[in-house]
């Protein structure tokens, strides 16, 4: 009620004024009949045309003030108490006035009644709405139609309907973010289990086998050599794992900070140079003179791990004697490089899998070549975190075989 105190007030003044104005309306209209009349009666005393002296007066004349027809009334006593017809319609008028003033004022208190109960009534609705929206947030049905609806009408809930649209948006992200974790979650817990399973139940079988008592020292020392495999390849999935977990957690910050691309790729390549020597591989760089001190801003740390990956898997899927190409080629706003391999190829319908999570191909020499799947997706979430990517394109047949792992890295970010 407090909003209508003062409209009240405002027009409790306006009447006000207006009935001191009407009511100083009647009370000149008293005096210039009065005026007239006293005039009147002067003149015929001098015994002129007294209707001629009130026409004049009623055309406007201001010097006529009729003094000896004032004194004349007053001798009647006409004037004293005022009692006559003039002064009685004067008192008429402000009756009719004070009370026409005070039926309006009631009428217009009235309204701004009535409004006050209706704008209750639609804020209380308003609010019942409000409470029924919150309480279907409880229960996960995250309405908007109540809040667009609110939004179009400019009452004092127009910023609590903002604040919910944008409570509502956050929930149904919130929701479905953590449903896609949960999914994620499980998914993450079945390839880890299914990670875990082979190194496990070689570790066990070795084990078993060592236990026996029958071994010559030759078996013995192959079965230590195949669970020191063993633990090597548990060794390297945990860290994987650990470096997934930190990537995705948000533990692991890309700092991009100005460096010479070519050195990190060259350190990259000095990483895996000891493994592919042992398989006979040459790693070839191609026109790399123009593209030297080139100042890319990367982390360098995790941009090298991630040529490492690529490089792994290009020396691990090689045969021996083969050559592993870099290319490195400056475009407008990108920095784009190729890595070619003639190692196995990938097939087709595997080109969009591998740089998924824990996938490894389906053929048969990776299934026996040691992996945890896990490289070129920590890649791929690397490059992606540099404002990056990576793609690859790949021969897989008896004919012709070979990939070419293509990352482009944007000058700037």
């Amino acid at each position: 009620m407090r909003k209508f105190l003062f409209p009240a007030i405002v027009g409790a003044l306006l009447l006000m004024f207006t009935d001191w104005y009407l009511i100083g309306s009647a009370n000149h209209s008293y005096q210039e009949k009065i005026r007239i009349l006293t005039v009147m009666i002067e003149e015929q005393q001098k015994g002129r045309d007294s209707l001629q002296a009130a026409s004049e007066l009623l055309k406007g004349a201001e010097d006529r003030q009729g003094k000896a027809g004032a004194e004349k009334l007053k001798a009647y006593g006409y004037l004293e108490g005022q009692e006559n017809s003039f002064s009685l319609e004067r008192k008429r008028t402000v009756r009719t006035i004070v009370m026409c003033s005070g039926f309006v004022y009631l009428l217009y208190l009235f309204s701004l009644y009535w409004l006050a109960e209706q704008w209750k009534k639609q804020h209380r609705q308003e609010l019942e709405e409000l409470s029924r929206v919150l309480e279907q947030f409880s229960g996960h049905v995250y309405e908007t139609d109540f809040i667009e609806r609110l939004s179009e009408k400019e009452t004092e809930l127009e910023r609590i309907a903002g604040q919910l649209a944008a409570l509502s948006e956050q929930l149904r992200y919130n929701e479905e973010r953590l449903g896609k974790e949960k999914e994620e979650t499980r998914s993450l817990v079945t390839d880890i289990s299914h990670q875990l399973k082979t190194p496990v139940a070689g570790l066990k079988a070795c084990f078993e086998i060592l236990s026996q008592e029958d071994l010559t020292q030759a078996e013995e020392r192959e079965f230590l050599q195949q669970c020191t495999r063993q633990l090597t390849g548990l060794e390297e999935l945990v860290g994987a794992l650990v470096n997934i977990s930190r990537m995705e957690t948000g533990m692991i910050q890309i700092r991009r900070e100005p460096a010479d691309i070519l050195e990190t790729l060259v350190s990259a390549v000095n990483r895996v140079l000891l493994k592919a020597e042992e398989k006979q591989i040459d790693i070839e760089f191609e026109k790399t003179e123009d593209l030297a001190e080139m100042i890319i801003p990367h982390d360098v740390k995790w941009l090298c791990e991630a040529f490492i990956n690529i490089l792994e898997n290009a020396v691990k899927y090689s045969p021996q004697n083969t050559k592993i190409r870099i290319r490195m080629i400056r475009l407008i706003t990108f920095l784009r490089i190729e890595i070619e391999d003639q190692g196995i190829g990938i097939p087709r319908d595997a080109l969009h899998k591998i740089f998924q999570r824990f996938y490894r191909g389906e053929a048969e020499q990776v299934r026996q070549t040691e992996g945890s799947g896990v490289g070129l997706y920590l890649t791929r979430e690397i490059l992606e975190r540099h404002g990056g990517n990576i793609t690859v394109s790949s021969q897989y047949g008896e004919k012709r075989q070979g990939s070419v792992f293509v990352v482009q890295i944007p000058y700037a970010y």
